[in-house]
């Protein structure tokens, strides 16, 4: 089930934010405009996923009774430091609620903020929660895992479908699916012979970096598994290099690929500065990646600071890869002297257009170029 809209009401610097969500969703802003708090609402309820379907199906006074509507405001996925914190700082009210909404359907969580920062109701349709569960949610963090030789090994995580918050378990995870065919078919690079993921990851690397391949080889006996990239050239096929001997940029975006590929329609993948060590061209084939996968039914969430990725899902727009009703492009900013965050919906058009530019929006090579000309 998609996610349609959410409304978000008097967490930090969002006192009072509603946005549409498409298939791809792009948050874009200066540093502390409110993107990453948006993602931190979707993380919570993700953290707090058993709690809001108990308190949705049972009485409230009981569960608090028992004590078992306590916010959980640090875990895998949530790390959101003191709750004392959360309330928006000129709120009139002390509660924090997040409404889900579907077509035909909504979810809303209420935070209470006097006493003990505790869920005090989920009230609305639980199916909603269904994009939370392990086999459909997928989330990456800025701070990915760094190159090293090895990798963590856990069958746990990788029996899940997981590759971590981190990317930690990715190589993990391509060891044990490495033949498994691509979930949704028109992920498969123009290149590739067949629809294995490894293939298909090491294609989508070489639009990184040319002719290079990735293999993983696991060792169950130390709980690690190893990481290597091979390049091609000339017909010839290099030794093995470990991560910490290419491009750092390589080993920072497999998880991103490989969270893409080995998605399904109907997963919700929320994915921070996919872009991160990419040089330009990259990140626009990530971004045409992306829009691949959201066509297909992926809906994915991407906070990002890149003006070459959005340039990338404009040609993708263009290129009718995927359609300008299907993405949703959001500008978060504050007003001098204010702390709320306010947002301004942004659209694409069938020619990969934008129908506004508001100042601040990846404006700043126009405003660099102008004191080089002026």
């Amino acid at each position: 089930m998609k996610i349609n809209h959410i409304v978000i009401k008097n967490f930090k610097s969002l006192k009072d934010v509603e946005i549409n969500l498409g298939q791809l969703t792009l948050l874009a802003g200066i540093n502390s405009s409110g993107k990453s708090s948006i993602i931190q609402v979707l993380l919570l309820i993700k953290e707090n996923m058993n709690t809001l379907k108990n308190l949705n199906s049972q009485n409230y006074s009981v569960l608090h009774d028992i004590g078992i509507n306590t916010l959980l405001n640090k875990g895998e996925f949530a790390e959101l430091g003191n709750k004392k914190q959360w309330l928006s700082y000129d709120s009139s009210d002390d509660n924090i609620s997040f409404t889900l909404n579907n077509d035909n359907t909504s979810l809303k969580m209420l935070i209470e903020t006097k006493e003990q920062f505790d869920l005090k109701e989920s009230k609305g349709n639980n199916e909603l929660l269904t994009v939370f569960d392990d086999d459909c949610f997928c989330y990456l963090k800025t701070d990915r895992a760094l190159p090293s030789n090895d990798f963590p090994y856990s069958e746990e995580k990788v029996t899940q479908g997981a590759i971590g918050v981190k990317g930690e378990y990715t190589a993990h995870y391509l060891s044990t699916h490495l033949r498994q065919a691509l979930k949704i078919k028109a992920l498969k690079h123009p290149k590739s012979l067949t629809e294995h993921l490894m293939e298909n990851v090491s294609m989508w690397l070489q639009e990184i970096s040319k002719g290079v391949s990735v293999s993983t080889t696991p060792y169950p006996e130390l709980q690690r598994v190893a990481l290597s990239y091979q390049y091609e050239y000339g017909g010839n096929t290099t030794a093995n290099f470990s991560p910490l001997n290419v491009g750092f940029g390589l080993t920072y975006v497999l998880p991103v690929i490989v969270a893409i590929l080995k998605a399904k329609t109907g997963d919700l993948v929320i994915i921070e500065n996919p872009e991160s060590h990419l040089h330009p061209k990259g990140q626009s084939k990530i971004a045409q990646l992306f829009a691949i996968a959201a066509h297909n039914g992926v809906q994915i969430i991407v906070e990002t600071h890149s003006d070459h990725f959005l340039n990338g899902l404009r040609v993708a727009t263009k290129n009718e890869i995927i359609k300008p009703t299907e993405s949703q492009i959001y500008y978060c900013y504050k007003e001098d002297g204010e702390l709320n965050t306010k947002v301004q919906n942004i659209n694409i058009d069938a020619e990969g257009k934008m129908n506004d530019w508001p100042v601040g929006f990846f404006d700043e090579w126009d405003n660099q170029l102008d004191k080089l000309l002026w």
